[in-house]
Formats: C-alpha cells, sequence, structure tokens
C-alpha cells in the first residue's frame, strides 16, 4: 500500500509537469457541498479553496466544515490538475492539511476534563468541470476519498472516600476514512 506522502509526491510532480511556463497566474476558487460516507454512517462536508491558478495546475488554501463522525474544520493546502485546457474535461485534486475539533469539550458528571488535538487530514479525488459560456465559471464535481484524525484526551474523577482521590485519564485517537462525492463551483479563470 502506498503512503500518503508519497502519494501526494506523485501527484504534486505530475501537476508541476502539466503548468506550462507562459501561462499567466491568475486567482481562482472553488466552492464544494458533499456527502461522505463509510464505516460510521453518511454526513455532509462543505469546503471552500481559494488560490491561484497556472495553465492547468491550481494551488490553494483551503478550510471547510466536516461533519462526519465528530464535526471538525479542516484547514489544508489543495492541488488541482486539470488534464486538458477545454472547458470541459477531467481533473485530479489533493488536499493535506490538519482537522481540527469544532468544539473545545463538554464537562458533565465525573467528567474533570476534556480536550481535544488536531490530527491529520489529507484527500484525493477525480472529477468533471463543466465550464460555462463566459470561460470563468465552471460546474466541478467529483468522487473521492478522504481521511480526518482527531485526538480527545478526558478526564474524569473516581469515587474514593478518602480524599485526595486520583483522576482517570482516557486517550482516543479517531480515525475515518470515508468516499466522498462533491459538487461545485469553480471561479476565476
Amino acid at each position: 500500500m502506498m503512503k500518503p506522502t508519497i502519494f501526494f509526491a506523485l501527484l504534486l510532480f505530475l501537476f508541476v509537469i502539466g503548468a506550462k511556463a507562459q501561462d499567466k497566474i491568475v486567482y481562482h476558487g472553488q466552492h464544494y457541498a458533499g456527502l461522505l460516507e463509510g464505516e460510521q454512517g453518511s454526513a455532509f462536508q462543505f469546503q471552500t479553496i481559494n488560490g491561484v491558478r497556472k495553465g492547468r495546475l491550481f494551488l490553494g488554501l483551503g478550510t471547510g466544515l466536516d461533519y462526519y463522525y465528530l464535526r471538525s474544520v479542516p484547514l489544508f493546502l489543495s492541488a488541482t490538475h486539470y488534464l486538458t485546457e477545454k472547458q470541459r474535461g477531467f481533473f485530479l485534486s489533493a488536499d493535506l492539511g490538519t482537522n481540527v475539533a469544532w468544539r473545545k469539550g463538554e464537562m458533565d458528571g465525573f467528567l474533570v476534563s476534556q480536550k481535544y488535538t488536531p490530527g491529520l487530514y489529507w484527500g484525493a479525488a477525480m472529477g468533471f468541470r463543466a465550464g460555462f459560456r463566459n470561460k470563468k465559471d465552471a460546474i466541478l464535481i467529483s468522487l473521492g476519498y478522504s481521511y480526518k484524525q482527531l485526538k480527545e484526551e478526558r478526564v474524569s474523577s473516581t469515587f474514593c472516600i478518602n480524599p485526595p482521590c486520583p483522576n482517570f485519564t482516557e486517550n482516543f485517537n479517531y480515525r475515518t476514512k470515508r468516499v466522498s462525492i462533491r459538487l461545485g463551483w469553480a471561479f476565476g479563470n
């Protein structure tokens, strides 16, 4: 099985090869709404990616809301390679970054503290672009696979008769793998 870092290095290499030296650099953005499906069920995701495009290569910074299993906010670097200069055609995309928990933690019952630590986020997709007549906007649809990780530490008090009472610490490492289908809008050239 190919490690994610090797996979992203190969994709980035393919993206750089596809860029032409004479193309100008322009602003480009992508907005997505999608459905995630995996072992933990189904959930929605929303993403926005903004950056620069040169020829068929787009590099941008992205963020969004990920409702799968534990709600979180991914922060990532995204690379998209459009396989053709035409208004309609396929593209490959890859995302790599971190995943931050949406909530800080709740205190109830014997729980003394609850803390979430950011984890790894990555995704890869293949999609289709259908451009409009203005040649600046397009509808995007993609099918991909993504991974997100969050770590949680829970500290709870234990029942004891003679204080001071020790605390009980539990550590959780949530790793989710899921398939995604996204519908989006690309703007800028």
